[in-house]
């Protein structure tokens, strides 16, 4: 019998026995039309990122992962054809970064987004 859905997840990356992705990091990595800004209760959206990302975050807890803040572009139809490049090579460093164990959990926490982390590395 062949199982969908979270039911094969069971017992492997949650509940009894349910370890599998522990320790493993978790990131969501986006654009959005909307500049940051418009992500707040006051602005457009009504919502903060975080707010939007909150099911996101909740299943890493479930399968005890390391959730991190996310990449986020944003504002994208306003942005150069250089910037969209300049966010993307952003993107690649953070990832080789993480490939080499070059990233301090503890001090990402500090920050909305993993853009505002690496752009303050650059400084």
């Amino acid at each position: 019998r062949r199982q969908i859905g979270l039911r094969v997840w069971y017992g492997w990356a949650y509940g009894p026995g349910g370890r599998a992705l522990e320790g493993k990091v978790a990131f969501n990595a986006f654009t959005s039309g909307g500049a940051r800004r418009v992500y707040c209760r006051e602005g457009h959206n009504r919502y903060t990122i975080s707010e939007f990302l909150r099911p996101f975050e909740q299943t890493a807890c479930l399968c005890h992962m390391d959730y991190w803040p996310p990449f986020a572009v944003q504002g994208t139809h306003r942005l150069s054809d250089e910037q969209l490049r300049e966010q993307a090579f952003a993107y690649r460093l953070l990832l080789e970064q993480l490939l080499e164990g070059e990233v301090n959990p503890a001090e990402l926490h500090t920050y909305d987004f993993l853009n505002d982390w690496m752009q303050q590395k650059e400084a």
